[in-house]
């Protein structure tokens, strides 16, 4: 049942489709046919071929074709959605199921993947914050060299225009920033704020540093462990929201150049005799095996934006992956590359639900109770201001390990150097055995230290609290069916397999009730698991049964390491055993970062764009 934030927030989305208020989106509603090509259209070939028109396709196709003397053609599985609803903050928790694919995973879980035109951009929460520098180190210490926190920092700058808070709103709630450090001021995708924030956000960030977690005074500039506002994907003058479509697509449309396709899927990566990629077949959005295929050649270059989920599967599909699970597909093997579809990660999230009895005015009840709270939220909102310029929230607490637990930290960290690879999925491989093992004594080094968090904890005046898993240690994988190469993926998340995971969510759900019981103005009460839950044994298995295994945050498929590893790009991006062919989207990250990854996925497409201009210039 959907909570009842959820449901005011879809009857307000419903309200403002039907007052017919759509000033302020002309890009959504004129010349939308002319920016689009056609089956008929297609040329022989072009010099880049995009494959996957979502968040980071978009921003490497828009980029390419800054060149005019070059040809870009994007290749997009879903559609364009021009429902002026998508712009709305309150699209943050309302996704169109049309936007999504629909597929479970083996455990018969919901799977949240966008076949939508802007991909995770289109359809995510919009809240748009980043990992601690330790998150990006990370993934130079596995010989990945430039695309440590230095490294990308200035590409997360260059994706953005931000704007700082309304001074009152600023002072009121003390919310602080260092544009100079962490902002640009002229990127495509803005970066704003609300201009109301429930009372209660105060009284729970006081309560976290009340329990010793430091206050960070901007937590976009790779600071570590703490709690601190972040901004939205938003537009500052209308509150709207800010993606890869109106950021990158949308400004490019008059380029020649720069043709996009929607509703057809990319089947395979065309190579010649020396494993060189030449073009890719194209098929027809529904059609039958065989029905609508088209190829189309590539002059330079392939770049695979399918996301986590689509890239290691064009690659399979292509006889670029596993070998074992090439072959049950009775797929031709070109290049055994065991690490295609492995070191799948995500992060899962657990709920703890607590009630407040004498909670501050107004809070969020009082949209759905308080009759006159609600006339002037809607009045508030005729001039995008008020209760309803809120998204998801707008401050978080991403906390280490020695925070959450300082008397058992160490202990959990012992546990993890003495694993082997033992809780991997069985289709694991030695190679990709060893990716793992590297990635564990990075992690462990995290976990012994405060310099990122290995937990989230969102809050913006409510009882309820998600906490999400950052940095996990079990992984899954994406593969082909065997009797099916063209049907959606296997998909395994391997959720909470490696004991460690459940180790650190025992820990939080502790943590979590010091930071509640903390909150002495709100006078909570816990709901669930219960008060009378305290065991380890019994949090254990109350995170067992209620772990969802993804916040939309899936990553990691095709990951940029060492081929000996698992890896399955080089640090330039290139697909190893072949030429031609290169990954630029989420599948491409070694470890997922303790963030909400949409502003990360900006900063890596744009330092693609870059590394792919270089090799051709």
């Amino acid at each position: 049942m959907a909570s009842p934030r959820n449901m005011l927030l879809a009857a307000l989305t419903k309200a403002l489709v039907l007052s017919g208020l759509c000033v302020g989106y002309p890009s959504l509603l004129n010349g939308l046919h002319e920016r689009l090509i056609n089956a008929r259209d297609i040329a022989p070939s072009y010099d880049y071929i995009v494959v996957g028109g979502g968040q980071s396709g978009l921003v490497i196709g828009s980029r390419l074709s800054e060149d005019t003397s070059s040809t870009v053609l994007v290749v997009e599985y879903g559609y364009l959605d021009n429902n002026p609803s998508v712009l709305e903050p309150s699209s943050a928790v309302q996704y169109p199921s049309g936007d999504l694919y629909n597929l479970t995973s083996i455990a018969n879980q919901g799977v949240y993947a966008a076949a939508v035109v802007g991909g995770g951009s289109t359809i995510n929460g919009m809240m748009f914050n980043r990992g601690a520098a330790e998150d990006y180190d990370n993934w130079e210490a596995l010989n990945n060299p430039g695309w440590g926190w230095d490294g990308i920092l200035p590409y997360f700058k260059k994706s953005t225009t931000f704007t700082p808070p309304d001074e009152a709103v600023a002072k009121d709630f003390n919310i602080t920033w260092d544009i100079d450090a962490a902002w640009g001021t002229d990127g495509p995708i803005h970066a704003s704020y609300p201009s109301f924030y429930w009372p209660g956000a105060k009284i729970q960030l006081q309560a976290f540093k009340d329990i010793g977690i430091p206050y960070l005074n901007e937590g976009a500039a790779g600071e570590g462990s703490g709690v601190y506002w972040n901004p939205d994907a938003m537009t500052a003058d209308k509150r709207q929201r800010s993606y890869a479509r109106t950021g990158y697509y949308d400004p490019a449309t008059s380029r020649t150049n720069f043709n996009l396709l929607t509703g057809y899927r990319v089947n395979e990566v065309e190579f010649d005799s020396n494993l060189h990629a030449t073009g890719v077949t194209l098929q027809v959005r529904g059609g039958a095996n065989g029905e609508g295929v088209t190829t189309v050649k590539a002059n330079k270059e392939i770049i695979l934006c399918a996301g986590w989920l689509h890239t290691p599967q064009v690659l399979q599909r292509s006889g670029v992956g596993p070998k074992a699970i090439l072959d049950a597909a009775q797929v031709p093997v070109l290049v055994d590359l065991p690490g295609v579809g492995a070191n799948f990660q995500d992060h899962a999230v657990a709920q703890m639900s607590y009630q407040y009895t004498t909670d501050v005015n107004p809070n969020p009840r009082g949209v759905r109770t308080n009759q006159t709270f609600q006339q002037w939220s809607n009045e508030q909102w005729l001039d995008r201001k008020g209760p309803r310029s809120i998204g998801v929230g707008n401050t978080l607490a991403c906390v280490g390990l020695p925070h959450v637990d300082p008397t058992g930290y160490q202990a959990i960290v012992a546990k993890i150097k003495a694993q082997t690879a033992e809780y991997l999925p069985e289709i694991y491989t030695d190679v990709t055995k060893k990716g793992w093992l590297a990635q564990r004594d990075i992690l462990a080094k995290n976990f012994a230290g405060n310099k990122s968090g290995v937990i989230e904890i969102p809050f913006s005046g409510q009882g309820n609290a998600a906490m999400s898993l950052e940095k996990p240690l079990s992984r899954g994988s994406v593969t082909l069916q065997p009797g099916d190469k063209y049907a959606e993926p296997a998909l395994d998340y391997h959720l909470l397999a490696n004991p460690a995971d459940v180790d650190i969510m025992v820990s939080v759900f502790k943590f979590a009730r010091t930071w509640y019981a903390a909150q002495t103005e709100l006078t909570p009460q816990e709901q669930s698991p219960g008060a009378s839950v305290t065991t380890d044994e019994a949090l254990a298995k109350a995170i067992q049964q209620g772990m969802g295994p993804s916040t939309a945050h899936g990553c990691c498929t095709a990951a940029m390491m060492p081929r000996d590893i698992g890896g399955v790009v080089a640090s330039d991006l290139t697909v190893y055993g072949v030429t031609g062919l290169s990954v630029g989207d989420i599948s491409m990250m070694p470890l997922i970062p303790a963030t909400h990854t949409c502003s990360t996925v900006y900063a890596l497409a744009e330092k693609a764009a870059d590394l792919i201009k270089a090799r051709h210039k």
